[in-house]
């Protein structure tokens, strides 16, 4: 005659289950790798995709820059051009000032040193160079030299946009707000590190929790069969115990298909090339950090890269009323050019004897009548300008409904997290009342599913949470680069 199991026997299959998830959880432990979340942070920003993605952006933006300002410093340049050699028939003046088509053949090169340098500040261009050319006469058979051994010359804008000091200030913006992306990235990088982290985290404690209640669930199945057999449970709950046994046995399949992709996908997102199995700690507590809205968004306006990007656009919006304006006004520019040169049949000769080498020129352009071509371009240029400051002014105001959102998010789930904390130690603790009642035949088994059910979701809660936290913070931290914790900006300020 089959009896049912008594309290002692069922306390015994209890503890084996617990030995047995004690065991695969010791193994899974052996040479193992363990990581907090701060830890896989800092692994990630060191070696993860997303931080080396952002730092060869950076290194790109960095190096334009700097191709940039060098531009401004002198440029020295050697040039040679190698003998041209001429056979046509020309058109040639005479010394009676008669012209002869005559067959010219005949050898032209030229060797020059440049030294250039711009200045910014007015627009203004500066060159000093060194020229020797040579003339060959092929049909005579002699050659003539003329040397330039040193010349000065100077070239100046006047009353149009100073091109290069615009383009100077808006390369300036620009790189800061590259030095500053570069720090937004590596907060991209924590956010999505911290996904993984508790991604994988939660997938472990899901194949964890599968096992343990796919052992619970056999057990409870087995228990239900002899309670059936000595009658006293119907076979409706015989038949949810076994369904319940079957769909913990696939809840555990697909926990760990699940596990295995949350692996490497959190393997891979902190560049991790080390073959041993990770186990990754969160910390449980949470730091209370007193987040005050003002400031964050003071703290934004003073740090984030769109702060620069939006004075970038309306420079360029300005700077294009200017250069219409300039294109379509009276505009000057003035050349002199002063030094020696001298020409003789040998090249010691060219060097001797030099003679003064003055050259002047003033280019004006004076418009009269276009038909309103100008005054067009201009009000055009002018509404791109009005556009460009309301949209950034729109921007200006999404971001810091942004940050004001992220605030009260970020301080609604520090509550949250202390809430979800309780929620699934009471979960658990109705669990374990409720499966030593179950064990000593005060409840049944829907209850007892339902308590389960109950702690399950309360712990997925939980992580979720806590998850949330930290993603948020991490997104709070991007959208003002401020580090609330240590109290300090995360970009240096120039």
């Amino acid at each position: 005659m089959n009896r049912s199991p008594g309290p002692a026997h069922i306390l015994r299959c209890w503890s084996v289950i617990l030995a047995a998830f004690v065991t695969i959880l010791s193994a899974q432990q052996q040479d193992t790798l363990e990581l907090t979340l701060t830890e896989s942070i800092r692994m990630g920003q060191e070696n993860g995709p997303l931080s080396s993605m952002a730092r060869a952006a950076y290194q790109s933006k960095e190096q334009r820059y700097r191709a940039f300002t060098a531009g401004f410093l002198p440029q020295l340049s050697l040039q040679a051009d190698a003998p041209q050699f001429i056979r046509t028939i020309n058109s040639i003046t005479q010394p009676d000032g008669s012209s002869s088509f005559l067959l010219q053949r005949q050898a032209q090169s030229s060797l020059s040193l440049a030294l250039l340098q711009k200045v910014p500040w007015t627009n203004t261009e500066i060159s000093l160079f060194s020229r020797l050319n040579r003339l060959d006469n092929l049909e005579t058979k002699t050659a003539v030299y003329r040397s330039t051994p040193l010349t000065l010359s100077i070239r100046q804008s006047l009353f149009s946009i100073n091109t290069t000091a615009w383009d100077s200030e808006i390369q300036d913006l620009g790189y800061e707000s590259s030095r500053r992306e570069f720090v937004e990235a590596m907060e991209d990088a924590a956010i999505d590190i911290t996904g993984r982290f508790f991604g994988y985290y939660l997938a472990a404690m899901n194949v964890n929790n599968a096992l343990l209640n796919l052992a619970i669930n056999d057990t409870l199945f087995q228990m239900s069969k002899g309670r059936f057999n000595v009658g006293k449970i119907a076979e409706n709950d015989l038949l949810q115990s076994e369904l319940a046994f079957l769909n913990a046995k696939t809840q555990y399949e697909n926990a760990t298909i699940e596990f295995d992709r949350a692996q490497e996908l959190f393997r891979h997102s902190i560049g991790m090339k080390d073959p041993r199995p990770i186990r990754v700690v969160p910390t449980e507590t949470i730091p209370l950090i007193a987040v005050e809205p003002n400031a964050a968004v003071e703290y934004a306006q003073r740090y984030r890269s769109d702060m620069v990007d939006f004075e970038i656009q309306k420079l360029n919006a300005e700077r294009s009323v200017r250069q219409t304006s300039s294109n379509h006004g009276l505009s000057m520019s003035v050349f002199a050019n002063i030094g020696l040169n001298q020409k003789a049949n040998t090249f010691g000769d060219a060097y001797i004897n030099l003679l003064d080498q003055q050259e002047f020129s003033v280019q004006v352009q004076i418009p009269l009548y276009g038909f309103g071509t100008g005054s067009h371009a201009v009000e055009a240029a002018e509404a791109e300008q009005s556009r460009v400051e309301t949209s950034v002014a729109t921007q200006q105001f999404t971001f810091k409904q942004d940050v004001l959102y992220q605030v009260r998010r970020f301080l609604q789930l520090q509550t949250q997290v202390l809430l979800s904390g309780k929620a699934d130690t009471v979960a658990q603790r109705r669990f374990d009342v409720a499966r030593e009642r179950f064990t000593i035949g005060k409840i049944d088994v829907p209850n007892l599913f339902l308590a389960q059910s109950e702690k399950d979701a309360a712990y997925r809660a939980r992580i979720q949470t806590l998850s949330d936290y930290w993603v948020t913070y991490y997104r709070l931290r991007r959208l003002t680069l401020f580090d609330f914790t240590n109290s300090r900006p995360l970009v240096s300020e120039q």
